[in-house]
């Protein structure tokens, strides 16, 4: 798992255990215009994905959050430690899911974080803030299928105010906002614990280079975090000034849908930004290649001495799949063979036989057939083995 914290001093990366975020605002308002840069914004902010809510009246429990939206408002308090506010999101076996809980101005306690899978009373996840002002965040590649539930709670009898963000890495999350290769976009994260999600399409032919810029007057920093198909973090990088641009480079390990998270450091304030994607060397497609099709066909011949069918088939399949043969004769179907088949490319021949005594003519269907994309090709032969 990758989480990330920023300290006042520096930036500290992690893959292997779950950070707090603390607050990075602070003043620097010499190094700033050192480091400002000329920026020319589109003409209104993008569309993001990410959607502010207020909770419902205290107590919060059991309340639905989908991917992109964030709870924040007068109605996300926490005023005692037995106080409990709960959300709930549905989620899948393999998905990875980021969540991200933090407080309001001025936090008078500490702010504690768990998430639980369905049906399981024992936390997946569990952790509080150290410093009061500092969020918790964490990347949870999730088992079971279901609702999983987030519980918010607080170390100490006081009212504090609480933001609290989900966002799905992968696959990638459906309100994330499609990038264009070499066309700025414009967008602003607005309230704590809030985040972007942006996607596009990374090939291994390519190095990528994931730039974005804070506009005028950014009080707080600006970072992004890059995840490839499988929700793995690829890249992660914030600005210590808050004028300074931040850029990553990325030569894709695999072909496919890349997710871009833009959050405020210490996620404890508003900036707004310029984001891009650009091919930096090689050759970038902008979008997956279609797959090639499957191929299937049987040649079918019977040697009526010996009773034995002789089925050669040719197989070829982009994907791997799993291999159906029947046999249908006297209007009957007899299972004949279900194998697993690896991706194929080029096709191959496969021959396979069968004892069979004389039935007249017969056929053989065979299918390919993946578990998502159910059959995607499948061959029909017939052959005559004379009269039974």
């Amino acid at each position: 798992m990758f989480n990330r914290n920023i300290a006042l001093q520096g930036l500290v990366r992690s893959r292997k255990m779950d950070l707090m975020r603390i607050s990075t605002r602070f003043s620097l308002p010499l190094a700033a215009l050192l480091f400002a840069v000329v920026l020319i914004p589109s003409s209104a902010w993008a569309k993001t994905g990410s959607v502010t809510k207020n909770c419902p009246t205290e107590p919060a429990q059991n309340v639905p959050i989908a991917s992109g939206e964030t709870y924040f408002g007068t109605n996300c308090v926490l005023y005692t430690t037995g106080d409990v506010d709960s959300f709930t999101f549905s989620a899948s076996a393999g998905d990875t899911w980021t969540l991200v809980l933090g407080p309001g101005a001025s936090p008078p306690t500490n702010l504690c974080l768990a998430l639980y899978a369905p049906g399981n009373t024992t936390a997946i996840f569990f952790n509080c803030n150290v410093v009061y002002a500092s969020s918790i965040s964490t990347n949870q590649k999730l088992t079971v299928t279901g609702v999983y539930t987030a519980v918010a709670t607080e170390t100490s009898d006081a009212t504090i105010t609480y933001g609290l963000s989900v966002e799905r890495l992968s696959p990638a999350p459906p309100d994330g906002i499609p990038l264009t290769l070499a066309k700025n976009v414009t967008g602003e994260v607005t309230t704590p614990t809030a985040q972007d999600a942006f996607t596009f399409y990374g090939a291994t032919s390519g190095t990528y280079e994931i730039g974005a810029s804070p506009t005028a007057d950014a009080q707080y920093n600006l970072c992004l975090s890059v995840y490839q198909p499988d929700g793995t973090n690829v890249a992660f990088v914030c600005n210590v000034v808050y004028a300074a641009p931040i850029s990553a480079e990325l030569t894709p390990a695999e072909s496919g849908t890349y997710v871009v998270v833009v959050f405020v450091g210490g996620d404890d304030g508003t900036v707004g930004y310029n984001l891009e994607v650009s091919c930096l060397l090689g050759t970038c497609p902008t979008k997956a290649p279609p797959p090639p099709s499957c191929a299937l066909k049987d040649t079918v011949t019977y040697n009526a001495t010996s009773g034995i069918l002789t089925m050669n088939f040719t197989v070829g399949t982009p994907v791997a799949a799993t291999w159906n043969g029947w046999l249908v004769y006297q209007n009957t179907m007899q299972s004949l063979w279900s194998q697993a088949q690896p991706i194929t490319e080029p096709p191959v021949t496969v021959t396979n036989t069968q004892a069979l005594a004389k039935s007249g003519k017969v056929g053989v269907l065979s299918t390919l057939t993946t578990p998502t994309g159910g059959i995607t090709c499948s061959s029909w032969a017939q052959v005559s083995t004379g009269k039974p």
